[in-house]
């Protein structure tokens, strides 16, 4: 699962040490490199052990975005999803090219670029339980939602149906262990994205499904990440990626690793063409 954002977190951002001296671009163009924060996940970044290689669609992409920039990209520090902010000001890397989902608490302690895509969420149920089919309608004190302690799904129930019951595994929980609990009628439905969904769904077929795939849930914002003071590398990084949406590189990334319907939806740079004739 492309988990960018863990609640529990926020405990690690509270308390950050002091930004390491100078911003990151100084350093990037006295270098001609950038170093990157990592988080190992499929189908975004992994290494090949055997062979070093580095793969996935957030590796292609960085790598556009560096040619686009003329710099060399290394991998310079694993990180995790809730030391990153921390990690960037102690100057261990300059950009997370890992993406991670934009929520307005991580952005009171670093920058987002603009996003490389969105990813939707949805609601997951049996599927012989047809009482969501239709509707949302989830604020109901006799439904029980499974979701990962301090993950997402926890906060959009507290704040979209508080009635509904929560049944938490412990935050380090593989996600498909949510989806088997509600498979085991442990709990009534669970949200997640369509890549777990159809990662589950392929090796246990007709067990589950995804209730109104043209209605999901939530969808949030994928974009890389930069200490809070630099602004001008994140601009920088803004300015490939446009280039790289309006040319249709990044259709044809994600293209490569949308296995499952619904997976990533695509971002857009918005401008009119006054001179197009409409039909």
């Amino acid at each position: 699962m492309k988990r960018r954002f863990i609640l529990t977190a926020l405990l690690t951002l509270t308390a950050l040490p002091a930004f390491a001296a100078g911003p990151a671009i100084d350093r990037v163009n006295g270098s001609n490199s950038l170093r990157c924060g990592y988080v190992e996940y499929e189908p975004a970044l992994t290494k090949d052990l055997k062979t070093g290689q580095w793969h996935g669609f957030d590796y292609d992409i960085v790598q556009a975005i560096t040619n686009r920039l003329d710099l060399k990209t290394e991998y310079a520090a694993a990180t995790g999803w809730g030391t990153v902010a921390a990690d960037l000001n102690a100057g261990k890397f300059d950009m997370l090219c890992s993406t991670f989902w934009v929520h307005p608490n991580v952005a009171k302690f670093a920058l987002f670029s603009r996003p490389a895509y969105f990813q939707p969420v949805f609601l997951v149920a049996r599927t012989n339980d047809s009482r969501f089919d239709g509707t949302h309608l989830l604020n109901d004190p006799t439904l029980t939602m499974v979701a990962v302690d301090g993950d997402n799904p926890v906060a959009i129930a507290k704040a979209d149906f508080p009635q509904a019951k929560i049944s938490t595994l412990p935050n380090m929980t593989d996600p498909s262990q949510v989806l088997l609990a509600i498979a085991d009628g442990k709990g009534d439905f669970t949200i997640t994205d369509a890549m777990t969904f159809g990662d589950y769904a392929e090796h246990n077929p007709g067990k589950l499904h995804i209730v109104n795939p043209d209605r999901p849930v939530r969808v949030y914002p994928s974009s890389y990440v930069f200490r809070s003071d630099d602004g001008q590398l994140r601009d920088a990084v803004n300015a490939a990626l446009d280039e790289l949406i309006l040319d249709g590189t990044i259709d044809r990334i994600m293209n490569k690793y949308d296995t499952h319907p619904n997976g990533y939806y695509r971002a857009t740079v918005p401008y009119r063409n006054p001179y197009k004739q409409e039909k």
